[in-house]
C-alpha cells in the first residue's frame, strides 16, 4: 500500500506541475525555459539571458527566483556572493537579498523579479505578455 500511495503522489505531483504552465498560458502569460535546476545549487545563483535582459537566478530552499541582474542604483552587472547570499553590485557596493530587496545602499528600489515555475530539471520563466517592462525584452526562445 505504501508503495502505491507513493506512486499515486508522484503522480499527482506531475500532473500538477504540467498544468502550471497550461494554466498560465491560459490566462495570458507566456512560459519560456530559461535554465536547467541543476545548475541552480541550494543556496547558491545562477547568471543567465533571456532575450537581451541579463537575470539571475537564486535558490532559496528550492524555490527559483528570478531578477534582472542589472543594479537599480545605475544599471550595473549584478553578481552573486554566496558567503553572504547577496546579489552584489561592483560598482558602488550596493548589495540585494534574495527577494530583490536592497539591504545595502546606494540602490533604494528592489529589483524586477519574474514568476518561475519548476517542471522536473526545467526552470521556465512566467511572464505576461502585454506587460510593458516585458515587450521591450527581445525574446529568442
Amino acid at each position: 500500500m505504501t508503495s502505491r500511495r507513493s506512486a499515486l503522489k508522484t503522480f499527482a505531483a506531475l500532473l500538477l506541475a504540467a498544468c502550471d504552465s497550461t494554466i498560465m498560458r491560459m490566462r495570458g502569460f507566456k512560459v519560456a525555459p530559461i535554465a536547467k535546476l541543476d545548475q541552480v545549487p541550494p543556496g547558491g545563483a545562477y547568471r543567465t539571458k533571456f532575450g537581451d535582459e541579463p537575470l539571475i537566478l537564486v535558490n532559496v530552499e528550492g524555490d527559483i527566483r528570478a531578477f534582472i541582474a542589472v543594479c537599480t542604483h545605475e544599471g550595473c552587472p549584478l553578481g552573486w556572493n554566496p558567503t553572504q547570499h547577496l546579489m552584489r553590485c561592483p560598482c558602488h557596493g550596493s548589495a540585494f537579498d534574495t527577494r530583490g530587496i536592497p539591504v545595502n545602499g546606494p540602490a533604494t528600489i528592489a529589483l524586477p523579479a519574474f514568476e518561475t515555475i519548476v517542471r522536473g530539471n526545467q526552470i521556465s520563466l512566467v511572464y505576461l505578455v502585454n506587460d510593458q517592462a516585458v515587450k521591450e525584452i527581445t525574446v529568442t526562445h
